[in-house]
């Protein structure tokens, strides 16, 4: 098999046996908070696997190049280095030399992250809010006011 690569900043085409696979950049919606005590590159690496775990980036979408997502965000690119490492590591994506970094479709992984994250997000919010003296049902009232007021889409 074959498989011959187009890139330019915001389309990769892939040629597979005289087929042709367009993967458009999608774009990433990172927020960065200086005053948070998590390092930035903590930050960006969440927010990419939250991108992924969440299904915003599917299988093969191709991640945004270092030195692009760099600029944007105002960072120094050795610090997307080491996010996009990091994500490999963990098998959340892929790279090919010279292509750039893909997302990895391995749907155990994305799964069982999905669930990690729900847990984590879930055990914070009841500790913050028992530490402000809110009781069980006061969240559960808040959750339920929460969910009339979004209607169908909560």
């Amino acid at each position: 098999m074959r498989i011959i690569f187009f890139v330019d900043r915001h389309v990769i085409l892939f040629y597979i046996s005289g087929m042709q696979i367009l993967k458009e950049l999608k774009p990433l919606d990172i927020a960065i908070d200086p005053q948070s005590p998590i390092p930035v590159y903590e930050q960006v690496k969440q927010e990419i696997k939250l991108s992924i775990i969440s299904g915003d980036l599917e299988k093969d979408d191709r991640l945004v190049p270092i030195r692009e997502l760099a600029t944007r965000l105002k960072i120094n690119p050795n610090t997307i280095v080491k996010v996009y490492y990091q994500l490999d590591v963990e098998g959340f994506v892929y790279s090919l030399p010279g292509s750039g970094y893909f997302v990895r479709g391995d749907v155990q992984t994305r799964d069982k992250e999905k669930k990690d994250l729900f847990k984590n997000v879930t055990e914070e919010y009841f500790s913050k809010a028992l530490k402000l003296g809110y009781s069980v049902d006061d969240m559960i009232r808040q959750l339920q006011e929460k969910k009339k007021g979004e209607g169908r889409n909560w």
